[in-house]
């Protein structure tokens, strides 16, 4: 299958991703891998939640006070909407 685009030039889908696969694999490892963190009121960091959830309990906490996903220290105890239960 191909597609018409500005200039009339004509590229297959393949040749596309294959293209975006390539152009990809320059970036540098350390910007492929940066993530950014969201600020403690973007997840509404606060108390745990009343059914006993924390950041003990979720896989992104990192012990003993940092998340994956939320910038600075989190206490063990928090609570944000971004909690996903932590798997045996």
């Amino acid at each position: 299958m191909t597609t018409t685009y500005a200039g009339n030039a004509k590229v297959s889908r393949r040749i596309f991703l294959i293209g975006g696969a390539a152009a990809g694999s320059l970036l540098p490892a350390e910007e492929a891998s940066a993530r950014v963190k969201l600020s403690k009121a973007a997840v509404r960091f606060g108390a745990p939640s009343a059914d006993g959830r924390d950041c003990r309990s979720c896989k992104l906490f990192v012990a003993p006070s940092s998340c994956m996903f939320v910038e600075g220290a989190t206490e063990p105890n928090g609570f944000c909407w971004i909690w996903s239960r932590k798997t045996a």
